[in-house]
């Protein structure tokens, strides 16, 4: 009986396979060297002490990033602006943070996320979406609250920072349940406990 074997493939084609296999590790490489060397690049670009701390804002928008600094600097908090995920994660080993506020309305944030999740569980964050159903996910995920596109209102992002940094409750219960902001939490100083009787 005769035994039919797959020829190898020539050896171009080993050679081109090898090749490219090669290119990926250089990128991948790469990507991680640069991804070690942001902490380096943000202290030798911008300097560890200029940092603020306490609010970042992951977002590219520059009308966005003046709304949030008038607003976070008026409760008398600091407040940095990275621009990728990957800056925000570089400052995040930089400097200690009570609050994000991650722009989804143009890209996905899911390595912050998982960042944040991983190595920072205390830090709330706060995200900007396009619409309800967005919102529920990132609630979903594990932010505390959301915001509805770039025009939000001021007032809520002031609720939001002073019940989860002032009053420290663990999430927004009114966003978590589907139903809209109030200032409830604020106004009515409810606390957790307030709010699991209610359930």
């Amino acid at each position: 009986m005769k035994k039919f074997f797959k020829p190898l493939p020539d050896l171009d084609e080993r050679l081109d396979q090898v090749n490219e296999r090669v290119r990926r590790a250089r990128r991948t490489l790469d990507w991680r060297t640069r991804e070690a060397r942001i902490p380096l690049d943000i202290q030798e670009d911008v300097g560890v002490s200029k940092l603020e701390g306490d609010v970042m804002l992951v977002s590219r928008d520059g009308y966005l990033q003046d709304k949030v600094r008038n607003l976070i600097r008026s409760e008398g908090y600091g407040c940095d602006f990275p621009e990728r995920s990957s800056e925000a994660i570089g400052m995040l080993k930089m400097r200690k943070y009570q609050m994000i506020i991650a722009d989804y309305t143009r890209r996905t944030r899911g390595r912050l996320f998982e960042y944040v999740r991983r190595y920072h569980p205390h830090i709330k964050i706060v995200s900007i979406v396009r619409n309800n159903h967005e919102g529920q996910r990132v609630m979903r995920a594990g932010s505390y609250s959301y915001l509805l596109g770039r025009g939000f209102d001021p007032e809520q992002l002031r609720t939001c920072l002073i019940s989860a940094i002032k009053l420290n409750h663990r999430a927004c219960w009114l966003l978590t349940h589907g139903e809209r902001c109030n200032r409830s939490c604020v106004d009515d100083f409810q606390s957790d406990e307030d709010f699991a009787e209610i359930e």
